[in-house]
């Protein structure tokens, strides 16, 4: 259910994202990016906070809540304070000015997901009531409808200046906040709660809630990391394009934008189906054979997602240049999807955070001279930058999984069974370019377009049915 929850929201968000495109314009969401990059990072610091379990040892529930939540608004309020110093410092870097109203109301709205989080699970502990698990999907959706119609006051019947625009839009999220304690209220209105106040409590609050800080922080790390992989790309590709190679600034922020905020978007949506279609793997499954199924699926679906990228990009954006960034993601998500997997498995911390301290090493060595040898090959510099974070996660999963079937012990082999994999995939991607002779892949015009995406698609589909059949 979590996992067909994420693939929605992620519906959700490249929906929105597609409606800020047309409305706003891809070169005006540059501003976006630097800003939503980093409020990735700080979100991300808050994802394996749950007070749940915390919950079960406490009568005062209220006041352990209480004490939760002021220490999250004091770690937002850093946040906050660091946002507005990198707002600084971006300014300098990137010759950027007027970043500071942007980067305020993103620090502001930081509070909003964790605090709705932690209300909903308080709820759901003292009522017994589970319609409120469901409330964190819900202010995500508010959320994506709010930003898109502050976005369309902003930007076309108040046309108020860009970066105050671009600000407003994180307002979005307090607004969604704002109505979802309202919801709550309605919700629980009726039902009074007792917070055993007179009698007298000697639980250690403090300690709990370092604990409840500690506990399982590694899979905010490990989530704080891969969202710093994306943000290091996006300041140094800006830096190198307009310093050393004079980049024009409008294909410096077009082609940052896309790969940075719709293409992310696009694979970390196919990456989220491919984990709904492998929903009922057992949960036992050695990390080799998670690896080989999650695999098998992934590698389909990306050349599937490449060939039809020029179609995709010509339907979404009406812009078929930006395919060849989409096909390059396409091939990125593989290795992000197998990083997730091998963390997911992963629990001795100090390979944890070697892994990680590696991975995110590599990506900085290497990105600067990628993006240098690219250039000297002629081709597109944002190439060198996406195979720097192929590099980051490839060796990062390397060493986790090095350690898993040392610890593990176990003799499968699959050689034989990868060599099949590439075999079908090698006949799946003869066969799409057969295809695409005989219905060759026009993007002139939008309703061509979407008709020959549909037939692509299908014929992939029957391809893989008949594939499954002749295996049974």
């Amino acid at each position: 259910m979590k996992e067909k929850n994420g693939l929605i929201i992620k519906l959700f968000e490249l929906l929105t994202f597609i409606i800020l495109y047309y409305a706003i314009g891809i070169k005006n969401l540059f501003l976006y990016v630097i800003s939503f990059c980093l409020y990735n990072i700080f979100i991300a610091a808050f994802n394996h906070i749950s007070i749940t379990k915390s919950l079960s040892k406490v009568d005062n529930k209220y006041k352990l809540f209480c004490y939760l939540l002021l220490t999250i608004l004091l770690i937002s309020i850093m946040f906050l304070l660091l946002g507005i110093l990198i707002s600084d410092i971006i300014s300098i870097v990137l010759n950027i000015n007027d970043t500071l109203i942007i980067f305020l109301f993103m620090g502001l709205s930081i509070i909003t997901k964790p605090f709705i989080k932690l209300l909903s699970e308080y709820l759901v502990s003292v009522t017994n009531n589970h319609k409120f698990t469901k409330i964190i999907n819900i202010y995500h959706i508010l959320d994506y409808l709010f930003m898109i119609i502050i976005a369309i006051f902003v930007f076309k019947l108040f046309r108020v200046p860009l970066n105050i625009a671009i600000g407003l839009l994180y307002i979005s999220k307090i607004i969604s906040a704002l109505l979802i304690l309202i919801l709550m209220y309605l919700i629980n209105r009726d039902k009074k709660t007792k917070h055993n106040n007179n009698k007298k409590d000697t639980f250690n609050y403090k300690k709990e809630i370092k604990n409840i800080l500690i506990e399982n922080s590694y899979r905010s790390l490990i989530l704080v990391v891969k969202n710093g992989f994306y943000y290091v790309s996006v300041i140094v590709l800006y830096v190198i394009l307009l310093s050393r190679y004079n980049y024009e600034l409008d294909v410096i922020w077009k082609d940052i934008t896309f790969v940075y905020l719709f293409g992310i978007c696009i694979v970390n949506l196919v990456i989220d189906l491919v984990k709904v279609i492998n929903i009922e793997l057992p949960q036992e499954m050695t990390l080799t054979s998670r690896i080989y199924n999650n695999f098998k699926i992934m590698l389909s679906a990306v050349i599937i997602f490449s060939i039809v990228s020029p179609l995709t990009c010509k339907i979404l954006f009406n812009e078929p240049r930006y395919a060849i960034y989409l096909g390059m993601l396409n091939f990125m998500a593989i290795f992000s999807l197998l990083y997730d997997i091998t963390y997911g498995f992963i629990k001795n911390k100090r390979i944890i955070y070697i892994g990680l301290v590696i991975g995110f090493l590599i990506k900085v060595i290497t990105v600067i001279p990628l993006i240098n040898a690219f250039y000297r090959m002629g081709y597109n510099l944002i190439y060198g930058d996406i195979l720097s974070t192929v590099l980051g996660f490839s060796i990062s999963m390397i060493i986790n999984y090095v350690y898993i079937r040392n610890k593990e012990k176990t003799n499968e082999n699959y050689f034989t069974k990868l060599l099949n994999i590439f075999y079908d995939n090698i006949i799946l991607c003869i066969i799409l370019v057969l295809i695409e002779f005989i219905i060759p892949i026009n993007t002139d015009n939008y309703f061509k377009s979407l008709g020959l995406l549909i037939i692509y698609l299908v014929i992939c589909l029957v391809i893989i049915k008949l594939k499954n059949i002749k295996r049974g």
